[in-house]
């Protein structure tokens, strides 16, 4: 065998590093900074810092304010089944819940992350671009009168109102270019086309 004739090894692709790997495969969500909760939270507890900090110079300086002292006295006379214990109790529930769901989740959920180009940088597209784009592709078909569309992270649901076409071939011919639609539109994670189809004299 020649050298000619010898096969050709394909060339090896430098290994990328795992973290920037991962960031190609992966992208992140927007997060959401949530400066007024967070300044809401600073002063909440700023302002119980300062207050057990001017009770506790005030004891020292034996010029404890009377409040203090009705507070505290109600505090240990009042039994734990009182309305008021159970509504401070419900609304700190329902307060640290909150907190603790703004934490665990990322916010801004109107971005959907695009596919990255780069393992430092991300790019986002609102779901309203993305339902519009789609949108228009559902109207430039024939018969196609209107369509609503309602894009989430993991889904595109198009409600569509037609006449004069055939239901089950106006609606393959949905799916295919709709599909193709959302492959362009290159987003981290393609949503699934679910396409329904409505007669126009059933408005």
């Amino acid at each position: 065998m020649s050298v000619l004739d010898a096969p050709l090894d394909k060339p090896s692709e430098p290994s990328g590093d795992s973290e920037a790997e991962e960031a190609y495969r992966k992208p992140r969500r927007a997060w959401s900074p949530r400066g007024f909760v967070a300044a809401l939270c600073a002063l909440g507890i700023g302002g119980l810092a300062g207050t057990a900090v001017f009770l506790g110079v005030a004891a020292r300086l034996e010029r404890t304010p009377q409040w203090a002292y009705d507070l505290l006295d109600r505090v240990q006379t009042n039994d734990w089944t009182d309305r008021w214990v159970w509504v401070t109790g419900v609304v700190a529930a329902v307060v640290g819940l909150w907190l603790l769901l703004l934490a665990w989740t990322p916010g801004r959920r109107h971005l959907l992350p695009l596919r990255p180009v780069a393992p430092d940088m991300t790019a986002f597209m609102t779901r309203r671009t993305a339902g519009n784009l789609l949108r228009h592709t559902a109207l430039a078909s024939t018969g196609v009168l209107d369509a609503r569309v309602r894009v989430t992270r993991r889904k595109a649901v198009l409600r569509v109102d037609y006449h004069f076409r055939d239901p089950d071939e106006l609606h393959e011919e949905l799916e295919e270019a709709l599909r193709d639609r959302a492959d362009s539109l290159l987003l981290a994670r393609v949503p699934v086309v679910d396409v329904r189809l409505q007669p126009a004299s059933g408005r």
